[in-house]
């Protein structure tokens, strides 16, 4: 008997107490670092470097026109809690965010890396810039985020190398362009003979404009960019009777391979 209470006691303390003193014992995870990035070709970078030791919050809908972005009050938030704050320094809202900011131990960055993050090549110096913003911000956990970098730009590589395997060789159509796809589809081995802007700015004069150069270039594809007019060409290529196809120059859902996977998939069937 005196044996069997002796072991209901030890049970009850093992069940009860002794995991309470054991996780007492344990420390706590680091907080993590915020970030606040205006677009999402800036936050995937820096959750594919920062890993788990940051949390991220993306301001403009990769969706839409980051350059016509209407500041919400729950980015005013994030921007208030955040310890680094990046932009690309186009976003011509960002200057009214920063007015309203009363975040002073907050770091504001305006990256240097210029030109369509989309590209794989671009894309890697963008990982470079912030990895060392991260290493920066939090010099503890440097290697973490060299590791993250390394692996991360390893996969940039393979993907990018992928991607113009598929169009190496091939007799690629002359392509008429959003011009925020352009400097992409040069990347990949097009012809781009022509680029336009936002559909909704747009005249006779232009429409004729871009006529002309479907007929004179002999346009066989026209590539519209989801973020300034996903239909933009639409009517043209149908009345062309060529190829159409809406590329997006932002990460959706925050998965940049994703998204440029999706994209060479688009062209891929268009020129089949």
């Amino acid at each position: 008997m005196v044996i069997r209470s002796r072991l209901l006691g030890w049970l009850l303390f093992s069940v009860l107490i002794l995991p309470a003193a054991v996780s007492g014992c344990r420390q706590k995870a680091p907080a993590r670092i915020k970030v606040v990035a205006t677009t999402s070709l800036i936050s995937s970078v820096v959750s594919a470097v920062g890993g788990e030791r940051v949390a991220v919050t993306t301001l403009a809908p990769p969706g839409f026109c980051p350059g016509h972005f209407d500041i919400q009050p729950s980015a005013l938030v994030a921007a208030n809690e955040a310890r680094l704050i990046l932009n690309h320094g186009w976003e011509g809202w960002f200057a009214k965010l920063k007015d309203q900011l009363r975040n002073p131990g907050a770091r504001i960055v305006t990256l240097k890396t210029a030109g369509n993050w989309m590209i794989p090549d671009v894309h890697r110096q963008a990982v470079g810039e912030i990895l060392q913003l991260l290493i920066e911000i939090d010099p503890d956990d440097s290697l973490v985020y060299q590791r993250n970098a390394a692996r991360y730009l390893q996969e940039i590589d393979s993907v990018g190398r992928q991607i113009k395997a598929q169009f190496a060789g091939r007799n690629l159509p002359r392509v008429l362009a959003a011009e925020h796809q352009a400097p992409f589809l040069v990347w990949l081995g097009f012809r781009v003979v022509g680029t336009y802007g936002r559909a909704e700015d747009w005249t006779a004069q232009e429409l004729s404009r871009l006529a002309r150069v479907i007929v004179d270039s002999g346009v066989g594809l026209i590539v519209d960019n989801l973020q300034s007019g996903p239909d933009a060409g639409l009517e043209l290529a149908r009345a062309a009777g060529i190829g159409h196809v809406t590329l997006s120059n932002f990460p959706l859902e925050g998965s940049y391979f994703q998204t440029l996977s999706d994209n060479t998939r688009r062209l891929a069937e268009v020129i089949r």
